[in-house]
């Protein structure tokens, strides 16, 4: 299996590992170019999924600490679920939204 092979099986893993809290996979999503904005996750979700993705990245593609992270954060990036707001982060909207009324 060529490393551009192991690169697309993982990362169609990992969509899948990403989606399984709402029992769909890959195959159901793949025809619709923007399929990660339609279901969102929490702060503390994305960062055990980031962890996750790291560690499988640095298994199936041999990187080091550093490369994967990098290969992670390319991932969240272009495929990562959309976060879901926090009512942290509304109270800290409206407070910079009354700061700069003016």
């Amino acid at each position: 299996m060529t490393n551009r092979e192991k690169q697309r099986d993982l990362f169609i893993e990992l969509i899948n590992y990403q989606l399984k809290d709402f029992d769909i996979t890959y195959d159901d999503v793949k025809e619709n170019p923007s399929w990660y904005m339609m279901y969102k996750t929490t702060r503390e979700k994305e960062d055990a999924f980031i962890n996750h993705c790291i560690s499988r990245i640095r298994q199936v593609l041999k990187l080091s600490q550093i490369a994967a992270e990098k290969e992670a954060s390319w991932f969240i990036l272009q495929w990562g679920l959309t976060i879901e707001n926090t009512e942290e982060h509304n109270t800290s909207n409206q407070v910079n939204t009354k700061k700069s009324k003016f």
